[in-house]
């Protein structure tokens, strides 16, 4: 089980937060595994926007 839990883990966008947030301590400039990284956790920050977005209940008056 312990191999299944890490694989889904890795495929989290706090991974690659944590991996950008590493990414920006190491290297002064934006490097490609940055934007990588920033592009996945905006997306995800997106779609969970719409999803919430999509089941708000909508009042008509």
């Amino acid at each position: 089980m312990a191999p299944a839990l890490e694989a889904l883990s890795n495929a989290l966008p706090m991974s690659y937060a944590v991996d950008g947030m590493n990414e920006v301590l190491r290297h002064p400039d934006v490097t490609a595994a940055f934007v990588r990284d920033a592009l996945v956790v905006a997306g995800c920050a997106v779609l969970v926007l719409a999803l919430g977005a999509a089941t708000l209940r909508r009042r008509t008056a």
